[in-house]
């Protein structure tokens, strides 16, 4: 069996660096090797290589640089395939002056990708990174449930909390057969919320196995987005974890686009 394996995609710029951070608090808890795959226009000659990753030294320890040239997101993602990766780990930008929306690179790579794609907001640095909370959103629909079990799995293994945050629109219908309905008072929480609780952890308890997970749900009402954006900053979350239905193109995948362009913290995009 191969060694499972984390890409992690650099392109020489110190923004890109932010990525490796993460990307070694995540080996660690899934067991994974690092491999840095380090994609330019030109290959770079070694020195100048080894400069640009010197700064990123403690978290290189035992990893995997390869050089590639070409086409960057083509070159990730055929890297990725190659080595099967587990986990894509990449900076959303490595422009100087970075917009609301990943940068191209990153955006070809999180809508090819053969795996689940982690984007690392560059004002990150390259500062230590723990993984103690991780927040996923659901709206009671069984595509947003797709991020349920690999957000409590990997959760329970970092020994995290699992924050599941239920963002409601009581004017809407569900979108989904299947789906858990929303409360009826939701601004009344206490009539129904207790109940509704009770069902959502015996559904996530049929999905994975809890073990000895902490798990606590929130209750938020108002633009999904928005209100996401919000919870993970108020609850100092490491990790928000996204179920994506793999539709890129307007008007498609506005929640994700707007959390991408407004958290703080590193996003785990998973194709459900």
């Amino acid at each position: 069996m191969s060694e499972a394996s984390i890409l992690v995609p650099l392109d020489g710029s110190e923004q890109a660096l932010a990525a490796l951070p993460v990307a070694k608090v995540l080996g660690e808890t899934e067991r994974a090797a690092l491999r840095i795959v380090h994609v330019g226009e030109r290959k770079p000659p070694d020195a100048e290589l080894l400069e640009r990753l010197r700064l990123a030294a403690p978290a290189l320890d035992g990893s995997m640089v390869e050089v590639r040239t070409g086409k960057p997101a083509a070159e990730i993602l055929l890297a990725a395939g190659e080595v099967k990766a587990r986990l894509i780990v990449m900076c959303t930008h490595t422009a100087a002056k970075p917009g609301k929306v990943p940068g191209n690179t990153a955006t070809n790579v999180l809508r090819h990708a053969p795996c689940p794609v982690v984007l690392v907001p560059p004002g990150h640095g390259l500062s230590a990174w723990h993984l103690h909370h991780v927040l996923v959103p659901h709206d009671g629909t069984p595509t947003t449930s797709a991020a349920l079990r690999p957000a409590a799995e990997l959760a329970e293994r970092a020994s995290a909390e699992l924050l599941v945050a239920h963002v409601t629109d009581i004017g809407a219908a569900p979108a989904e057969a299947g789906s858990l309905t929303t409360p009826r008072y939701v601004d009344q929480p206490q009539h129904e919320w207790p109940a509704w609780t009770s069902e959502f952890v015996k559904r996530l308890a049929c999905i994975c196995p809890l073990g000895h997970l902490h798990v606590r749900l929130v209750l938020a009402r108002g633009s999904p987005a928005a209100e996401i954006v919000r919870l993970a900053k108020k609850q100092s979350t490491d990790l928000v974890v996204l179920a994506w239905r793999g539709k890129w193109e307007v008007p498609h995948a506005a929640t994700l686009k707007a959390i991408l362009g407004e958290a703080g913290c590193p996003i785990m995009v998973l194709r459900a």
